[in-house]
């Protein structure tokens, strides 16, 4: 665990919240000069504490599907493991990808417009891996959000608020190439001026601004945020899928967990499980003992769980590059 202060956890919570936030507006909450707050932010770079400043786009509304596929290896050589890896990392569609240990050893999430992409990719996957791969669990995103947690973070309330929800409605929002190239900078870096990203597309700051405050008004902008590595907070990262036995309660159950600050993020899907969690903890006996608390406040409804602890993510793209 990294040795940060009070004011470097404070100064994470607001980028975390909002990280296109002005170097004298984030001063100003930690109280700290401008200069300071910069010198802080460019050390959590370095240090990689901050992985990177993104921007959290709903996919959705731009007419993505999500898929997902978990794998199980077997006769895979740590060559032929790192080989089936860099091919999805590669993939300009995939959405995340990332090694775990647990029920699964690999997991990724791909992102298209068009359901036979997905196949033709799939298909692929198969003719060229699919004796490595002993079991394949798929599933489509319907739901995901999180909440303004400061569980990470000392010093700071915890709190069950949502920062950001995207699902699936079939509705999609009209923009133009302009607004995807927008997106698509911000997505690779939410602190990029304005001016740069007007100078890049060859348009006006003013222009850029107003598309900008168009796109988060239309709520394709959800949230401006970082990647950290929570290892170097002391923080241990899972993903939990749960099955449950009374289907009736599971609202009832999200509300349930949505209070507890360690559970971080809530996934729906069809296919798959029932609830999935993002879930951070400080160690694997704290996570059985979360999980087990749980189990226990509702033993007739969930039947039973399994987890990912992920050990590397080797990629995050927001959004795929246009064609």
């Amino acid at each position: 665990m990294q040795n940060l202060d009070s004011r470097d956890h404070k100064i994470l919570y607001h980028l975390l919240l909002n990280s296109r936030d002005s170097l004298s507006s984030i001063g100003k909450k930690v109280g700290l000069p401008k200069t300071v707050v910069k010198y802080r932010i460019d050390r959590l770079v370095k240090e990689n504490i901050i992985q990177n400043f993104n921007t959290m786009i709903d996919v959705f509304k731009l007419g993505y599907t999500v898929y997902r596929l978990n794998f199980v290896f077997q006769y895979a050589s740590p060559e032929k493991e790192k080989e089936i890896i860099n091919y999805f990392v590669n993939y300009k569609n995939t959405w995340s990808a990332a090694s775990s240990k647990g029920r699964y050893d690999f997991t990724t999430a791909i992102l298209v417009k068009n359901p036979n992409d997905f196949y033709s990719f799939y298909e692929e996957t198969l003719k060229r891996y699919r004796y490595f791969l002993k079991e394949i669990d798929f599933s489509q995103l319907y739901e995901k959000f999180g909440y303004k947690h400061a569980t990470l973070f000392t010093e700071l309330p915890h709190s069950d608020e949502k920062a950001y929800e995207y699902r699936y409605t079939g509705k999609i929002v009209d923009i133009d190439d302009i607004d995807y190239k927008i997106l698509c900078l911000l997505a690779k870096n939410s602190r990029i001026p304005s001016i740069k990203i007007a100078k890049e597309i060859n348009l006006t700051s003013t222009t850029i601004i107003n598309r900008i405050n168009r796109l988060i008004n239309m709520r394709i902008i959800q949230r401006y945020s970082i990647s950290i590595d929570t290892n170097k907070l002391g923080f241990k990262p899972f993903n939990v899928n749960l099955s449950l036995r009374n289907y009736d309660k599971k609202n009832y159950i999200i509300s349930y967990l949505s209070n507890i600050p360690f559970i971080w993020e809530i996934h729906k899907a069809v296919g798959g499980y029932d609830l999935e969690l993002s879930v951070f903890t400080l160690n694997f006996e704290h996570f059985h003992k979360l999980m087990e608390d749980i189990r226990r406040k509702f033993p007739d409804d969930i039947t039973s769980y399994n987890y990912l602890y992920v050990t590397e993510i080797h990629k995050t793209n927001f959004l795929p590059e246009q064609e």
